[in-house]
C-alpha cells in the first residue's frame, strides 16, 4: 500500500513555534527605552540564560514585527559596543534607526556603553572624593 504524500508547506507560510527562551528574550527587548542600548550578553542575562550572547543574538534574526531590534548591539570592549550585522544594508539601517533616538556613534562605529547603555546608566556610581594631597 502506497502512503499519500504530504503537502509541503512552503517556507513563506512556515510559522516557527516561539521557545520560551525567546519569548523572554523579546520580552527584554522590549524593555529597552527609547534613546538606550543593549548587548547580546545583557539581554541573555536579563532573559535567565547565562553566556547565551549567541541565542539572544539568534532570537534576534527571526524577530516578530514591531520588536525594537536595532536597539541591541554588539559587546566591543568594557566601555563600548558596535553595530555587529555583517549585512551592510541592514547595518546601515540601525545605525540609522539608533541615531533618530539620540545614540551616537563615532566614525568607527562605537556607542558608549556609559552614556547609551541601559543598565550601564542605572549602574552609575557615586564618585569617591579625592584623597588631599599634603605638601
Amino acid at each position: 500500500m502506497v502512503k499519500p504524500r504530504k503537502k509541503a508547506v512552503p517556507k513563506a507560510r512556515r510559522v516557527r513555534a516561539e521557545s520560551t527562551k525567546e519569548t523572554e528574550i523579546y520580552a527584554v527587548v522590549r524593555a529597552i527605552p527609547r534613546g538606550r542600548i543593549a548587548t547580546y550578553g545583557e539581554i541573555a542575562e536579563l532573559a535567565g540564560i547565562p553566556l547565551g550572547h549567541r541565542v539572544a543574538a539568534r532570537a534576534l534574526r527571526t524577530c516578530p514585527e514591531g520588536l525594537p531590534w536595532y536597539r541591541v548591539v554588539g559587546k566591543k570592549d568594557a566601555r563600548r559596543a558596535q553595530i555587529n550585522i555583517a549585512e551592510p544594508e541592514h547595518a546601515e539601517l540601525q545605525r540609522a534607526r539608533l541615531e533618530a533616538e539620540g545614540v551616537e556613534l563615532d566614525e568607527n562605529g562605537a556607542i558608549a556603553l556609559a552614556r547609551f547603555g541601559m543598565l550601564h546608566a542605572e549602574r552609575k556610581r557615586p564618585r569617591r572624593p579625592r584623597r588631599k594631597t599634603v605638601p
